[in-house]
């Protein structure tokens, strides 16, 4: 057995960490949900086993030992409403339940055998016969290791089997035809072998949490629409894998600005009714854009530092040469007698008497007239010679150089001031924007610009630092060339439609575009959906670990040494026990998840299954032979429990079984319930008396199962009679003596019918030294024929005697006047007399 731990252990040593891990705990605690939480998360990691020693598995301890006392207090289950306990000797391990048809015999073999959690119990149903609103229960009291004081529990209908009686194992039809017609689990398993059971109960159960983890890992990520299933994206999207990355995936989850464009370009081409018209409308659209980008630019032009510059020059100049005339003037001034010669309102003064002079006054002399008769023009005073020369002074200045210059760079310096630009107004450029197929982002850009553009020429004319964004100016219209250029494109594209387009290739581009978007968008739930493929790939990994192929194969071999070795020899020692072996059946080994079975097959016959083969009573003894072989495996004494175990045996099988019986209940409790005399007779007469117990149990108006006196055909003779004399005659008695002959007339025919009864027993078992028996097909002839030597001529009188006078009483013809029952007193006197009889006969020597 030590090579078997050290094999097992090694063996253990060699699986997954987790496995390793599990096996240990299985040995050393009761496995708990956050031991399987523990050993999950071990499977999840990859955990390696931390080296600890394990303890033996092989040897295992003396299970306790249960002992039934009673099952009481039954309601409602099934037909039985026994009014009294079924009690248990404490000190007999043979008990036999006798009872017909009908007694409640196999009531309370299915409690037992439900209560216990026996494979093959069926539910137990209430009282049909009796409506009765109680639930179904009943008390059970046992002992464990015969150690006072008893254990009472009620058990509800149905309910969980108790615990403590789990050992107890139960024979009975239909088990027999379990082991005859399946492949069964040895009921007692070696603890080395029920490691590999219970590690696969656990690996299920690893395998069933980590499955139903797995099931929470939900698809979310939507179907891709029909309409794109034939798309090199759709193709992608659909053979998503745990190995899909975001670089692979780059394809259907990027969308750039190109594509939109190229989406947006397509679409239009697809609407595009008259390419050749569109066309012309899009250079017209061009030509609109370059107009706004020329006028923008033109007025940029005229306030940008440059120009700015320029106009400053301008000014600086004008200035500088009025500034020059200004002192030339100042000479002629300062032969004036005012002030302001040279002003520009002298000077326009000055025009003005020129226009009157040459147009009113002097129409034919030249302006200033100084001859000898002239007047002035303004005041009509006549001319001296001091204004003569002062008024031709004046005319050289006027007509002077200087003067000129300096009113030729005023008058450019003002026009290039006039031409600065101003404001154009929203409305036109909302048209020019309608024109160009511009939005409103652009109608609200060129109300910016053009603000900015009218704020500095004020500045510029008001000689203010201008203050312009220049780059927001030259951004836009970059952006517009941008466009024009993108609209020259389109034109191109369109010219080219109007002279050949394929319409089915452009519909294909653009659902190829369609589909890519609708992908990007879904990048999100693309990304999660591989992230769930990574983990459900991890979950089948795990799952997979969860198998049970290695468990089973290392259990087989080792189930094969230390149970079915031992199965096996224990079934040939019960078939040779039950005088079977000639019945040609062996067993067969196989098994799953760790879990050895054993089936039985006919020697050399594969076609047919022994049930198909055998008679009834072959059956019935495999089937015991098989149930005794295994149930006997176990490392206990606890209580069998059997149902007629006889049912369709011959004579032969039938002792056989009961000294079977007996030899079981040397060792532990055996209860028997059967309707069987044959069996009860052979028990009772194979048993010694002290060690077993006999009830019987009857079937009355209120119910099955209740439980009666010993009958007399089942008790030894001399204690039949016993009991007649010291029970039944001495109530007999008190009736008669004071009730009177009436009310005693039931009770004493009765008395003399069972004296009839232990008559005929005395017959069969003392008188003829149980040779035969009427219920025994076999006659016995083996240590009791010379016992026949014994009988003589006054025992054959005596016999015929009570067998004449008290078989009267029970068989009266129709006609004959009613025999008087003999008084208490003298049937009292003839079991004496019996007794006495009885006590010489079986002492007398052969």
């Amino acid at each position: 057995m030590a090579d078997i731990q050290k094999d097992i252990t090694d063996w253990l040593k060699t699986l997954k960490g987790w496995q390793t891990e599990l096996a240990y705990r299985i040995l050393t605690k009761k496995i708990e949900e956050s031991d399987i939480s523990d050993i999950i998360a071990m499977v999840k990691s990859n955990a390696t086993f931390v080296n600890k020693e394990f303890p033996n598995f092989v040897n295992s301890a003396n299970e306790k030992q249960i002992r039934l006392l009673s099952i009481e207090s039954i309601q409602n289950i099934e037909s039985l409403a026994p009014r009294n306990p079924l009690k248990f000797e404490k000190d007999k391990n043979l008990i036999v339940i006798y009872g017909s048809n009908g007694s409640g015999k196999t009531g309370y073999t299915k409690i037992i055998k439900k209560i216990s959690g026996k494979p093959r119990s069926k539910e137990l149903k209430p009282n049909v016969y009796s409506a009765n609103p109680i639930n179904g229960k009943c008390v059970i009291k046992y002992f464990i290791n015969n150690t006072e004081p008893a254990i009472e529990k009620e058990w509800i209908i149905n309910d969980n089997p108790i615990s403590d009686l789990s050992k107890i194992d139960v024979f009975d039809t239909n088990t027999g035809n379990g082991y005859i017609d399946e492949a069964n689990a040895a009921t007692y398993t070696p603890r080395c072998v029920a490691l590999f059971v219970e590690l696969s109960l656990y690996y299920s159960k690893i395998q069933e949490r980590l499955e139903q983890e797995k099931s929470k890992l939900a698809k979310t990520i939507p179907s891709i629409p029909y309409a794109f299933q034939t798309t090199q994206p759709a193709i992608i999207y659909n053979e998503l894998n745990k190995n899909s990355t975001e670089l692979k995936l780059a394809n259907i989850l990027l969308w750039s600005e190109q594509n939109e464009n190229a989406k947006l370009e397509l679409e239009k081409r697809l609407k595009e009714k008259d390419p050749a018209k569109s066309a012309i409308e899009k250079r017209k659209q061009k030509f609109e854009i370059e107009k706004i980008v020329k006028e923008i630019t033109g007025a940029y032009l005229q306030i940008n530092q440059d120009a700015i510059k320029e106009i400053n020059t301008l000014k600086d100049d004008a200035t500088c040469k009025r500034k020059i005339a200004k002192d030339s003037v100042q000479i002629i001034a300062n032969k004036s007698e005012l002030q302001g010669v040279g002003s520009q309102i002298w000077k326009s003064l000055w025009e003005a008497a020129r226009a009157f002079s040459l147009q009113e006054a002097y129409q034919n002399n030249e302006y200033p007239n100084v001859e000898n008769d002239a007047r002035c023009v303004l005041c009509h005073q006549p001319l001296n010679d001091d204004a003569k020369e002062r008024l031709s002074s004046f005319d050289s200045f006027i007509k002077s150089q200087l003067e000129k210059e300096a009113t030729q760079a005023e008058r450019v310096y003002a026009e290039k001031i006039n031409k600065l630009p101003l404001v154009i107004k929203q409305d036109i450029l909302s048209t020019k924007c309608s024109a160009a197929n511009l939005n409103d982002d652009w109608l609200k850009c060129f109300i910016t610009i053009w603000q900015q553009i009218e704020n500095a020429s004020n500045s510029i004319k008001q000689n203010i630092d201008v203050s312009i964004d220049a780059k927001y100016t030259t951004d836009n219209i970059e952006i517009l060339k941008t466009i024009a250029t993108q609209y020259e494109t389109e034109a191109l594209q369109l010219d080219a439609d109007a002279k050949e387009f394929d319409r089915n290739k452009a519909e294909k581009e653009l659902l190829e575009l369609n589909a890519k978007k609708w992908c990007s968008e879904q990048k999100e739930a693309i990304l999660n959906e591989i992230r769930r493929l990574k983990d459900s790939s991890d979950y089948d990994i795990w799952i997979s670990q969860c198998k049970t192929n290695a468990i089973t194969a290392k259990a087989n071999i080792v189930s094969e040494i230390v149970i079915t070795e031992e199965y096996v020899r224990r079934f040939n020692a019960e078939l040779s026990a039950l005088n079977a072996n000639k019945i040609k059946v062996e067993l067969l080994k196989g098994g799953a998840k760790g879990v050895i079975k054993h089936s039985l097959k006919l020697k050399g016959i594969s076609e047919y299954k022994p049930a198909d083969i055998l008679s009834e009573g072959e059956h019935r003894i495999i089937a015991l032979a098989s149930f005794l072989a295994d149930t006997t495996g176990g490392n206990n004494s606890n209580p069998f429990i059997f149902d007629d175990p006889i049912s369709s045996l011959d004579q032969q099988y039938e002792e056989k079984t009961v000294e079977r019986l007996i030899d079981l209940s040397n060792t532990r409790q055996v209860i028997v319930f059967t309707h069987r005399l044959s069996l009860l007779g052979q028990l009772n007469d194979k048993c010694d008396s002290s060690k077993i117990q006999i009830i019987g149990i009857r079937n009355e108006h209120w119910g099955a199962g209740e439980i009666g006196d010993t009958p007399l055909f089942a008790k030894n003779t001399t204690k039949a009679l016993n009991s007649i004399k010291n029970d039944k005659i001495s109530k007999a008695k008190k009736i008669f003596d004071t009730q009177g002959s009436t009310e005693y007339y039931p009770h004493g025919k009765m008395l003399c019918s069972d004296i009839r009864i232990i008559v005929e027993r005395i017959v069969e078992l003392d008188f003829l030294a149980d040779v035969i028996q009427r219920y025994r097909l076999a006659v016995n002839t083996m240590g009791k024929v010379d016992k026949l030597a014994k009988i003589k001529k006054q025992d054959c009188d005596l016999i015929n005697d009570y067998m004449t006078r008290y078989s009267y009483y029970e068989h009266s013809q129709p006609g004959e006047a009613p025999k008087e029952i003999p008084e208490p007193s003298v049937i009292e006197t003839d079991v004496d007399k019996l007794i006495a009889w009885l006590a010489e006969f079986n002492k007398r020597i052969v």
